[in-house]
């Protein structure tokens, strides 16, 4: 299975809610396997979700890079930020648009959930 989030609020309830949707998905074993490829990204203010040390969910975002989860922040909304790639958490990735990202993981056959 192969499933992209896309988180995009800059509440951090929203936020929070974004991560365990994914921690849930990864935990159903109904739906995922060990050959599921699972990717995070955030644009807008979501981005704060990968810097650090402004987030408190930093335990979270290693736990799910250490699951295999691909983890993306967009460029445009990182720079909009004045946040560097040296402010991102280990293992998250800047990509120059997250709507791009999104768009190609679609393309490529990743189903697409919005959370908040």
């Amino acid at each position: 299975m192969q499933t992209v989030f896309h988180v995009s609020s800059d509440d951090p309830a929203d936020q929070r809610h974004a991560l365990r949707n994914v921690v849930n998905l990864l935990a159903d074993e109904s739906v995922s396997g060990p050959d599921d490829d699972v990717v995070l990204v955030a644009n807008g203010g979501a981005v704060r979700l990968f810097l650090s040390p402004t987030t408190p969910a930093t335990a979270t975002v290693a736990d799910l890079r250490d699951a295999g989860v691909a983890l993306y922040a967009c460029g445009n909304s990182l720079r909009r930020l004045d946040a560097s790639d040296a402010d991102l958490l280990p293992g998250v990735e800047r990509v120059p648009s997250g709507v791009g990202r999104l768009a190609s993981l679609q393309q490529d056959g990743f189903g697409y959930l919005k959370v908040p």
